[in-house]
Protein backbone atom coordinates (compact mmCIF):
# COMPACT_ATOMS: atom_id res chain seq x y z
CA UNK A 1 0.00 0.00 0.00
CA UNK A 2 2.53 2.40 1.06
CA UNK A 3 4.46 2.03 -2.59
CA UNK A 4 1.38 2.95 -4.30
CA UNK A 5 0.74 5.79 -2.18
CA UNK A 6 4.52 6.72 -2.66
CA UNK A 7 4.39 6.43 -6.46
CA UNK A 8 0.86 8.82 -6.53
CA UNK A 9 2.73 11.26 -4.50
CA UNK A 10 6.01 11.06 -6.78
CA UNK A 11 3.11 11.31 -10.14
CA UNK A 12 1.74 14.76 -8.76
CA UNK A 13 5.11 15.99 -8.48
CA UNK A 14 5.98 15.71 -11.80
CA UNK A 15 2.81 16.84 -13.04
CA UNK A 16 2.54 20.00 -11.00
CA UNK A 17 6.20 20.58 -12.28
CA UNK A 18 5.15 20.14 -15.41
CA UNK A 19 2.69 22.69 -15.22
CA UNK A 20 4.65 24.94 -13.05
CA UNK A 21 7.14 25.04 -16.20
CA UNK A 22 4.66 25.76 -18.89
CA UNK A 23 2.88 28.22 -17.43
CA UNK A 24 6.20 30.50 -16.34
CA UNK A 25 7.70 29.77 -20.27
CA UNK A 26 3.91 30.54 -21.90
CA UNK A 27 4.40 34.03 -23.62
CA UNK A 28 2.70 36.83 -22.34
CA UNK A 29 -0.30 38.13 -24.69
CA UNK A 30 0.75 40.88 -26.54
CA UNK A 31 -1.19 44.64 -26.85
CA UNK A 32 -1.59 44.13 -30.92
CA UNK A 33 -3.05 40.54 -30.12
CA UNK A 34 -5.54 41.87 -27.08
CA UNK A 35 -6.64 44.64 -29.92
CA UNK A 36 -7.23 42.08 -32.58
CA UNK A 37 -8.52 40.06 -29.80
CA UNK A 38 -11.05 42.71 -28.60
CA UNK A 39 -12.11 43.67 -32.10
CA UNK A 40 -12.87 39.97 -32.80
CA UNK A 41 -15.58 39.99 -29.13
CA UNK A 42 -17.23 43.32 -30.72
CA UNK A 43 -17.88 41.63 -33.37
CA UNK A 44 -19.53 38.49 -31.19
CA UNK A 45 -16.92 36.13 -32.34
CA UNK A 46 -15.61 33.96 -29.15
CA UNK A 47 -12.10 34.43 -28.57
CA UNK A 48 -10.47 31.19 -29.01
CA UNK A 49 -7.32 29.78 -28.57
CA UNK A 50 -6.72 29.56 -32.25
CA UNK A 51 -7.98 32.96 -32.95
CA UNK A 52 -5.53 34.38 -30.22
CA UNK A 53 -2.85 32.83 -31.71
CA UNK A 54 -3.90 34.00 -35.20
CA UNK A 55 -3.82 37.76 -33.70
CA UNK A 56 -0.55 36.80 -32.61
CA UNK A 57 0.79 35.78 -35.65
CA UNK A 58 -0.88 39.00 -36.99
CA UNK A 59 1.13 40.99 -34.78
CA UNK A 60 4.79 40.11 -35.07
CA UNK A 61 7.22 40.29 -37.67
CA UNK A 62 10.21 41.99 -38.47
CA UNK A 63 10.11 44.05 -41.83
CA UNK A 64 7.88 45.04 -44.39
CA UNK A 65 7.92 41.64 -46.07
CA UNK A 66 7.31 39.51 -43.34
CA UNK A 67 4.50 42.17 -42.18
CA UNK A 68 2.45 40.97 -45.29
CA UNK A 69 2.87 37.69 -45.07
CA UNK A 70 2.24 38.10 -41.14
CA UNK A 71 -1.07 39.72 -42.20
CA UNK A 72 -1.93 36.83 -44.43
CA UNK A 73 -1.32 34.56 -42.60
CA UNK A 74 -3.51 36.29 -39.67
CA UNK A 75 -6.58 36.86 -42.19
CA UNK A 76 -6.83 33.29 -43.44
CA UNK A 77 -5.87 31.67 -40.24
CA UNK A 78 -8.73 33.77 -38.70
CA UNK A 79 -11.16 33.32 -41.78
CA UNK A 80 -10.40 29.20 -41.45
CA UNK A 81 -12.57 29.42 -37.83
CA UNK A 82 -15.08 31.06 -38.82
CA UNK A 83 -14.40 34.79 -38.96
CA UNK A 84 -15.84 36.40 -41.87
CA UNK A 85 -13.49 37.56 -44.35
CA UNK A 86 -13.87 41.17 -43.87
CA UNK A 87 -13.98 40.89 -40.16
CA UNK A 88 -10.51 39.14 -40.43
CA UNK A 89 -8.97 42.04 -42.43
CA UNK A 90 -10.05 44.41 -39.89
CA UNK A 91 -8.79 42.55 -36.88
CA UNK A 92 -5.49 41.89 -38.55
CA UNK A 93 -4.88 45.61 -39.27
CA UNK A 94 -5.70 46.27 -35.41
CA UNK A 95 -3.16 42.95 -34.44
CA UNK A 96 -0.61 45.20 -36.55
CA UNK A 97 -1.64 48.34 -36.03
CA UNK A 98 0.84 49.05 -32.80
CA UNK A 99 4.04 47.52 -34.49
Amino acid sequence: MNRKIASAVASLGVFAAATTVSVITAAPASAVTSQCVRYLQSKNYAPTNERIEDCSIGGHFNGMADKGIAHQACKFGLNATGVRFEDAITACNYAQESQ
